[in-house]
C-alpha cells in the first residue's frame, strides 16, 4: 500500500516566523496519492522536478540519493519510478511518506554514503544553504558511480531581477532585505544543534558553473524554469550584456596572454554563451543536470593540465 500525507503533524515555528511541519510515526496514513492527484498543478521548481523525473524511463535496480529530502516529494516521485531512494535532510523529521525512514545527513559534512554507490542523486533547494558549495559537490562526485547523474536545483542569482536588486540593496529580490543577523537563521530546534541557514550562499551561474568543471561534473542539460515577469521586462538591458559578453573574455584573454590557447577560448566562448541564455536572464530557478565525468582525483589531475602560470 501507498502511503501518504500526513493527517495530524506537529507544526514548529522557525525563526522569523517561518512554520514547519513535520510528522510523527502515528501521524502518517496510507493512500495511493500522498501528495494529492497526479494530475494537480503544483506552483514553484518542485513542478518543474516532478515533470522532470516523470519522463524519465524506469528506474528498477537504480539508487537515487535524495538530499535534502525535505518532506519526501521527490523521493516519492522516484519511488514510482522503481528506483531504490535514500533520503537525507538536517531535519529528517520532515519526511511525510510513511514507509521512507529519512536519516539525519548535513550537507556542510561526509555523507552517509559509501564511495560510488549512487546512480541518481536529486538536490532540490539545498546548495544556496551552504557554505562550503565545493565540498558539497565533491561529495556528491564522491558517492556517485561514473557517468552517474546529478540533478540540482538553487534560486538563480543571475536572473536579471535579481541582478538589479543585488545592484540596489545586495539583494536577491529589492522588497526583501539582505540576509542578516536576525533572519539569516531559518530554522532550530531544541533536539539538534545544527542550524538551517536561510539564502546565504546564493550562487550565480558563472560561479556556479566554475564550482561544477572543477569538481569533475559535466552539466548536460539545463531545464527551463518559471520565468520572471520582471526580468523579461528588464531585457530591455540584452543590447548591453551582449557588448560586455563580447568585450570582457577578449580583454581578459589578452591579460592572461592567452594567444591562439583553444581551450581558453572554448571555455570564454561557452562563458558568454551561458551569460546570455534566455534560462540565465528570465528564469527563477536554475535547473541542472550533470554527469559525473571524472573521479576527484582525475579530476585534480585534469586542472594540474590546464592551469595557467
Amino acid at each position: 500500500m501507498a502511503c501518504g500525507l500526513v493527517q495530524a503533524a506537529e507544526t514548529h515555528v522557525g525563526l522569523c516566523g517561518r512554520q514547519y511541519e513535520f510528522a510523527t510515526r502515528s501521524s502518517r496514513v496510507s493512500t495511493e496519492q500522498p501528495f494529492g492527484a497526479d494530475d494537480k498543478p503544483i506552483r514553484g521548481i518542485h513542478g518543474f522536478v516532478r515533470r522532470y523525473i516523470r519522463e524519465l524511463p524506469d528506474l528498477p535496480g537504480k539508487t537515487v540519493l535524495d538530499i535534502p529530502s525535505g518532506d519526501g516529494r521527490s523521493t516519492w516521485e522516484f519511488k514510482k519510478r522503481g528506483a531504490t531512494v535514500i533520503s537525507l535532510d538536517l531535519f529528517p523529521e520532515f519526511m511525510k511518506v510513511s514507509d521512507v525512514e529519512a536519516r539525519f545527513a548535513d550537507l556542510s559534512e561526509k555523507l552517509p554514503v559509501e564511495d560510488a554507490t549512487i546512480d541518481m542523486i536529486i538536490c532540490q533547494e539545498g546548495i544556496e544553504h551552504v557554505p562550503n558549495q565545493l565540498f558539497v559537490l565533491q561529495e556528491f562526485n564522491r558517492v556517485l558511480k561514473p557517468g552517474g547523474q546529478l540533478l540540482m536545483t538553487t534560486p538563480n542569482a543571475s536572473q536579471l531581477r535579481a541582478r538589479l536588486s543585488g545592484f540596489l540593496f545586495e539583494t536577491d529580490f529589492w522588497k526583501r532585505m539582505p540576509p542578516t543577523a536576525v533572519d539569516s537563521v531559518w530554522f532550530a530546534n531544541e533536539t539538534s544543534e545544527k542550524l538551517y541557514f536561510g539564502h546565504l550562499f546564493l550562487v550565480g551561474v558563472q560561479h556556479l558553473q566554475t564550482l561544477m568543471d572543477i569538481s569533475g561534473f559535466k552539466v548536460t542539460e539545463r531545464v527551463r524554469t518559471d520565468v520572471g515577469t520582471t526580468a523579461v521586462l528588464l531585457g530591455i538591458t540584452y543590447p548591453l550584456l551582449a557588448l560586455f559578453s563580447f568585450l570582457t573574455p577578449r580583454f581578459y584573454r589578452k591579460k592572461i596572454n592567452a594567444g591562439s590557447d583553444e581551450l581558453v577560448h572554448g571555455i570564454f566562448r561557452e562563458r558568454a554563451k551561458l551569460n546570455l541564455s534566455p534560462k540565465t536572464l528570465f528564469c527563477k530557478h536554475i535547473f541542472w543536470v550533470a554527469e559525473k565525468e571524472r573521479s576527484l582525483s582525475e579530476t585534480s589531475a585534469y586542472l594540474k593540465t590546464v592551469v595557467r602560470d
